[in-house]
């Protein structure tokens, strides 16, 4: 039998120099050896993502929050892939999962919020927002994200302060024209 840390390595390696077949196949294995390990879990789901395979990524993750109930890392990850999968309903009901156990998990009402966006619910999606931002006021994604859900919900100064929040916590954000732009426009809407 070989170490699962060889396994791991060795899948490392195979990912840097293009193998990803083998890579994967060593890394299933570590994962079939010990469930439990995320290291080696979150750069298969990676590897997958990576190269088109959402699909994969969401069988392994049902099968190991099945296998692990209370690894609430394996929950965010599912519901991650399935917001890639365009599944915000699904991901929506492993968050709340996640969120009953764990109320202020900012990565998990941040993904929350984007199902809420995704399904057109900005309202919620602000409220959301804002509670992960409570949490961990340094999430650029989140910042970002309420700001153009304020905007989809026509509070126009709101807007213009998250936009703000985003550029204090990425002060080199390469969208940083477009956003001061997008700020002066909602100041003279706001009027």
């Amino acid at each position: 039998m070989v170490d699962p840390a060889q396994l791991f390595n060795q899948a490392l390696r195979a990912l840097e120099i293009g193998r990803v077949e083998v890579a994967v196949d060593r890394l299933k294995k570590v994962v079939a050896e010990d469930p439990a390990d995320g290291e080696a879990v979150a750069l298969l789901v990676d590897t997958w993502r990576d190269h088109g395979e959402s699909a994969r990524a969401e069988e392994l993750l049902d099968l190991l929050v099945e296998a692990v109930p209370d690894d609430v890392d394996y929950k965010v990850l599912l519901a991650d892939v399935r917001l890639e999968l365009g599944d915000a309903r699904g991901a929506a009901v492993v968050l709340k999962q996640v969120l009953a156990v764990r109320p202020g998990h900012w990565e998990a009402l941040y993904l929350l919020g984007n199902a809420f966006s995704d399904a057109g619910a900005f309202a919620e999606a602000v409220k959301v927002y804002r509670l992960s931002l409570a949490s961990n006021p340094f999430g650029e994604d989140v910042w970002h994200n309420l700001a153009v859900a304020l905007e989809r919900t026509g509070a126009a100064t709101e807007a213009a302060e998250a936009w703000r929040g985003y550029l204090k916590v990425a002060p080199a954000a390469e969208d940083r024209g477009a956003v001061e732009a997008s700020i002066a426009r909602l100041e003279g809407a706001a009027g």
